[in-house]
C-alpha cells in the first residue's frame, strides 16, 4: 500500500528533500568515482610496489640480516615479514582499497595474489612470489584508516537530516500563509467574515492576501445586500397577501366555493413561500450558543409532524447534550422532516439520534422514491427541483434543503443525503460544537434519560 502525503506542506517538503538528497548522492558518487578512487588506486599501487621491493630485499638478504631488516621494515613502512604458514583463509574484501591492492600486486607480479587474513589478529597478509619462492608480507589493517561505508552512511544520513530540516523551514514560510488563507476560505464558506489576512511576506503571497481581503469584503457586502433585498421583498409581499386574504374572507360564501377554496390554498402557498424566503434571508444572522438537549429538540419537531397526520417514528433518547444554536437546529430538523414526510409516499418516517464518542448525528429516513446519485448535491441548491410536476402537487418551492444546508454551514455542521437500503433516502445531520467541547464531558454534567 502506497503512503502518499496529503498536505501541501508534506508533499512539498518531501519533493524538495528527495531532490536535494538525490543531488547530494550524485555529487558524492561523482567525488568518489573521479577523485577518491583514483587516489586510492594510486596509493594501492605504491603500496604494492613497496611490498614487492620488501619481499625481494628479504629474499636477497642473508639470514643474519633478517632481524635487522624486519625491524627497519616495521619501523619505517609498517610492513611485517613472516614465515609462510599455510592455512590462512582468504580475506573477504570489505574495503575497496584491498581490492585495488590485490589488482596492483597481480599486475606487477603477473600472478593472481589473494589477500589473506589472520583470524584473531589485526593484520592482512599477501604471499609475494620471488624467484620461485614466496615471501609473506603483512600490514596492519589500521593502516587503512579510511572507512568508506561509515563515511557514506554519515554523509547521507547527516545530509538527509539537514536537507529535511531546511526544506521544512523553507516550505513552512510558503505554506503558512496558504494555511491561513485556507482557514479564511472555510469561514467564508460557513457564512462568517474572517479577519483580514496579513499582507506581508513574498510579493506573490502578499498580493494574494490583498486580493483575498478585498474579495472577502465584497462577498460580505453581497450577502448583506442579498439578505436585505430578500427580506425587503418578502416583507413587502405580506401586505398585499394580507389584503387578498381579507378580501376572500369578506366574499365568504357569496362566491363560488371551489374558487374561493382554490384562492385560499394559493394564498397559503404564497404565505409559506414568503416565510421560506424570510428564513433564507435570515440564514446569515448571528449564531446563538447554549446547551441543547438534542433528543428533546428532535422530539418536538417529530410531534409537530405527528399532529399534522404524518407517521413519524422516533428512536430512543441516548441522553446527548451539545452546545449550539437550538433555533437553527430546530429549523434544520423541521425542513428535513417535512421533506421526508412530503416525499415519503405516505410511508413511516424514522428519526433517530446517535450519540457516541466522536460521533453525534441525527438520521431522518424515509421510504420515498429516493434521489438519483447525480442529484444528491444539486438538491441543496435554491429552487432546484427533481420533478416539477411532483413539486406542483406537494407545494414544494425547492428552498427547504437549501435553507437547511445554509444554517448547518453557519453552525459548522454538515448534512449528507444517502440512498436507503431497500428504497428511500437517509438525511444525516452531523453536529459539531463551535468550541470543540468534549461530548462525554457535557454528558457527565447533564442528566441521562433512558430511552
Amino acid at each position: 500500500m502506497k503512503i502518499i502525503p496529503q498536505s501541501l506542506l508534506s508533499r512539498t517538503a518531501l519533493t524538495i528533500s528527495l531532490a536535494l538528497l538525490l543531488f547530494m548522492i550524485i555529487t558524492l558518487g561523482a567525488a568518489i568515482y573521479f577523485v577518491a578512487m583514483p587516489i586510492a588506486k594510486r596509493s594501492a599501487d605504491d603500496l604494492a610496489a613497496l611490498m614487492i621491493l620488501a619481499a625481494n630485499t628479504w629474499h636477497e638478504s642473508v639470514p643474519e640480516e633478517h632481524a635487522n631488516l624486519r625491524q627497519r621494515l616495521m619501523q619505517d613502512h609498517g610492513l611485517a615479514i613472516a614465515t609462510r604458514t599455510p592455512g590462512l583463509p582468504v580475506l573477504k574484501i570489505d574495503y575497496p582499497y584491498f581490492l585495488f591492492l590485490r589488482d596492483a600486486l597481480a599486475r606487477r607480479t603477473g600472478e593472481s595474489i589473494d589477500v589473506l587474513r589472520n583470524p584473531g589478529g589485526h593484520r592482512v597478509w599477501v604471499d609475494i612470489p620471488v624467484n620461485g619462492n614466496t615471501v609473506r608480507v603483512g600490514l596492519a589493517r589500521e593502516r587503512i584508516s579510511a572507512s568508506p561505508p561509515l563515511v557514506l552512511l554519515l554523509v547521507i544520513s547527516g545530509g538527509a537530516l539537514l536537507v529535511l530540516i531546511t526544506s521544512i523551514v523553507v516550505v513552512r514560510r510558503v505554506i503558512g500563509p496558504l494555511e491561513r488563507l485556507s482557514h479564511a476560505v472555510q469561514e467564508i464558506g460557513q457564512g462568517s467574515q474572517p479577519p483580514p489576512l496579513a499582507e506581508d511576506g513574498p510579493e506573490e503571497l502578499a498580493t494574494l492576501a490583498r486580493v483575498f481581503n478585498r474579495m472577502s469584503l465584497e462577498v460580505h457586502d453581497l450577502l448583506e445586500n442579498r439578505t436585505v433585498m430578500v427580506a425587503g421583498i418578502s416583507h413587502d409581499l405580506r401586505t398585499p397577501l394580507t389584503r387578498l386574504g381579507l378580501a376572500i374572507e369578506m366574499i365568504g360564501d357569496q362566491g363560488d366555493p371551489k374558487l374561493v377554496a382554490g384562492i385560499r390554498r394559493d394564498l397559503a402557498a404564497m404565505e409559506n413561500l414568503v416565510k421560506q424566503f424570510m428564513e433564507l434571508a435570515q440564514g446569515l444572522s448571528d449564531v446563538r450558543e447554549e446547551e441543547v438537549d438534542l433528543w428533546q429538540v428532535l422530539r418536538m419537531q417529530v410531534e409537530d409532524l405527528q399532529r399534522a397526520g404524518h407517521d413519524v417514528r422516533l428512536g430512543p433518547d441516548p441522553g446527548c447534550h451539545l452546545v449550539g444554536d437550538p433555533f437553527a437546529l430546530a429549523r434544520i430538523l423541521t425542513n428535513l422532516l417535512d421533506n421526508a414526510a412530503h416525499y415519503g409516499n405516505g410511508k413511516p418516517v424514522d428519526a433517530e439520534l446517535q450519540c457516541e464518542p466522536g460521533l453525534v448525528s441525527i438520521r431522518i429516513c424515509d421510504r420515498g422514491p429516493g434521489i438519483p446519485e447525480a442529484e444528491l448535491e444539486a438538491v441543496f441548491r435554491p429552487f432546484h427541483r427533481l420533478d416539477t410536476a411532483r413539486e406542483d402537487r406537494t407545494g414544494g418551492s425547492g428552498l427547504g434543503l437549501a435553507i437547511a444546508r445554509q444554517l448547518a454551514n453557519k453552525n459548522g455542521w454538515t448534512i449528507d443525503l444517502k440512498p436507503r437500503p431497500r428504497g428511500g433516502t437517509v438525511a444525516v445531520l452531523h453536529l459539531r460544537t463551535r468550541k470543540n467541547q468534549d461530548i462525554e464531558k457535557i454528558n457527565s454534567m447533564s442528566p441521562i434519560r433512558s430511552g
